[in-house]
């Protein structure tokens, strides 16, 4: 993959636009399991925010992973091979990973019919705690290391 020094425009607004669509898709969980028992017991959901959120999670992050590979990323501070640079580039493989595993999930659950709650539930929460650790880890950066590393998620480069 390409290293730059900055993100373009468009991997800073997918950045946000999925920050955003993962935590309305959380937040909305509880009310997906209450649509998908009324199925199971014969009715309808109508419309369903949580599934409406992970399908659009999903689409945009495989279209943030092809931006990625075509225009690349900056590379993380420190030096290379240091324990910090390797977490970082772990935890980002691991929110990846989670980011399209976890709509996959849902959807296993929500249009094929398998019984795949609890674990589609369980990487919804590890997906979250991983996104609130990349978060502070950011806010570290930038008010306690004063490196400059959340303006890059703030302004093209």
């Amino acid at each position: 993959m390409k290293t730059t020094t900055g993100y373009s425009g468009t991997q800073i607004a997918l950045h946000w636009l999925v920050a955003v669509l993962i935590l309305v898709a959380w937040l909305t969980g509880e009310g997906a399991e209450e649509a998908l028992e009324a199925v199971e017991e014969g009715g309808t959901a109508g419309f369903v925010p949580h599934v409406a959120m992970g399908l659009a999670i999903l689409a945009l992050v495989v279209v943030r992973i092809m931006v990625r590979m075509s225009r690349g990323a900056p590379a993380a501070p420190g030096a290379a091979g240091s324990l910090a640079v390797r977490a970082a580039e772990w935890g980002h493989g691991l929110i990846y990973l989670l980011m399209i595993a976890v709509p996959l999930g849902g959807i296993s659950v929500w249009f094929l019919g398998m019984d795949l709650e609890g674990a589609h539930k369980l990487a919804a929460n590890l997906l979250m705690l991983l996104v609130l650790g990349h978060a502070l880890m950011a806010l570290y950066h930038q008010y306690v290391l004063k490196d400059g590393l959340l303006r890059r998620m703030m302004k093209a480069g």
